[in-house]
């Protein structure tokens, strides 16, 4: 047999294989709700992130890459910079989960208002509360409120499929046999998006994906995040989550809805009686 027909043989031989599949030291696991309770432990393991990512966006809004810097710790501290292709700050967006501050370089102007999910997500297309947005980033996955639970092993894939039922509504999520780490999660019957996780690393005890994507398929959206150097699991610099206008900046106020609102009026002076 020449060499040409010697690889074609493996080729096709291999891909009749079946994927050799790596457990966890319990070995297999078939009960839905044990599955469900690693998965869940497993994303609770990674409370902080610190470090440096690019941000690729694919919207009807327009689609580009940013650098970025993030540091974020659950359940909703955030601290987000951009940087333009010379590494120039754009913009730098903080929230402690209660308020939010954002400053934009162009034009100095700095927003403040109330950390609602339409403030604390205009670096991005979509719209997210910031405790989902910081776990998202964070490589979790938040669950819908399941009624029951099914369990499969995919051999194909070399994962768990483990589907959430809420009346009409079910979330499918594809499970990483070996570091009970969510692949991929899908869910149908509302208006929602799906995530993908890849190039998983380990670092002491944490499991966690180098590259998160989210796809709003009803908005067209496409968000990938992939980071390159990130510390996990450090104290947080409570100092970030503070941000205070530059001198010189414009400061405006802003509603949840992230309107621009005017500054109060005074309090009239009270009349004198029998004016």
């Amino acid at each position: 047999m020449n060499r040409a027909a010697a690889a074609i043989f493996l080729v096709v031989v291999c891909s009749g294989c079946p994927k050799r599949i790596e457990f966890g030291p319990e070995g297999p696991i078939d009960d839905p709700e044990q599955l469900f309770e690693r998965v869940t432990q497993a994303q609770a393991n990674l409370v902080t992130l610190q470090g440096d990512a690019k941000l690729r966006v694919a919207s009807p809004q327009g689609s580009g890459t940013l650098s970025m810097f993030i540091a974020i710790s659950r359940p909703g501290l955030m601290h987000l910079e951009t940087f333009d292709f010379f590494n120039r700050p754009v913009a730098a967006l903080v929230s402690d989960g209660q308020r939010f501050s954002l400053y934009q370089t162009e034009g100095n102007v700095f927003y403040q208002g109330p950390a609602s999910p339409e403030n604390v997500s205009r670096f991005l297309p979509v719209v997210l509360p910031s405790e989902e947005l910081v776990a998202v980033m964070l490589g979790q996955v938040p669950f819908i409120p399941a009624e029951r639970k099914t369990l499969e092993l995919d051999r194909g894939e070399g994962v768990y499929v483990l589907k959430l039922f809420r009346g009409q509504v079910t979330q499918t999520l594809q499970v990483h046999t070996k570091f009970h780490r969510v692949v991929r999660s899908e869910v149908r019957g509302v208006p929602g998006y799906d995530l993908r996780f890849d190039d998983f690393q380990e670092q002491g005890s944490v499991v966690f994906p180098k590259e998160v994507k989210l796809t709003a398929e009803v908005a067209e959206t496409e968000l990938r995040l992939r980071y390159s150097d990130v510390t996990l699991n450090a104290p947080p610099d409570l100092t970030l989550y503070e941000l205070v206008p530059p001198e010189g900046a414009r400061v405006v106020q802003v509603d949840a809805r992230g309107r621009e609102v005017g500054p109060e009026p005074a309090p009239s002076a009270p009349v004198p009686p029998g004016s």
